[in-house]
């Protein structure tokens, strides 16, 4: 379970979820992408952006979780987005190459605007 509620903030089909952890596990992750998923039924929401800033560690478990919620965006053509990923976020991602499968930002504003576009 999330120490702290993320903060959501939808704007138009994109909602940004700043991640207040320093870690993150399966579980939470789990937490996570069912309200995203909600916001998805309920709100229209398409992209997904995970701000990642404040999260130093992220269980490898926690990758099965968003592939299959990257899966389950498939039918609405929705893209998922990772920004401010600390060094050892980053790394997980570039060992198992999946820098390739989600986009990977420096910043949220940047994020928000290629997702939406791409």
């Amino acid at each position: 379970m999330l120490s702290q509620k993320p903060q959501l903030e939808q704007t138009n089909n994109v909602v940004v979820a700043a991640i207040p952890s320093r870690e993150l596990s399966a579980e939470m992750m789990q937490e996570l992408v069912e309200e995203l998923m909600q916001r998805m039924r309920c709100d229209n929401a398409q992209h997904f952006v995970l701000d990642l800033r404040e999260v130093e560690y992220i269980a490898s478990s926690c990758i099965g979780v968003l592939v299959g919620f990257l899966q389950d965006l498939e039918h609405v053509r929705g893209r998922i987005g990772l920004a401010r990923c600390q060094p050892n976020v980053l790394f997980l991602f570039k060992v198992t190459r999946l820098d390739s499968v989600f986009h990977l930002f420096d910043d949220v504003e940047t994020a928000k605007a290629q997702i939406a576009r791409q």
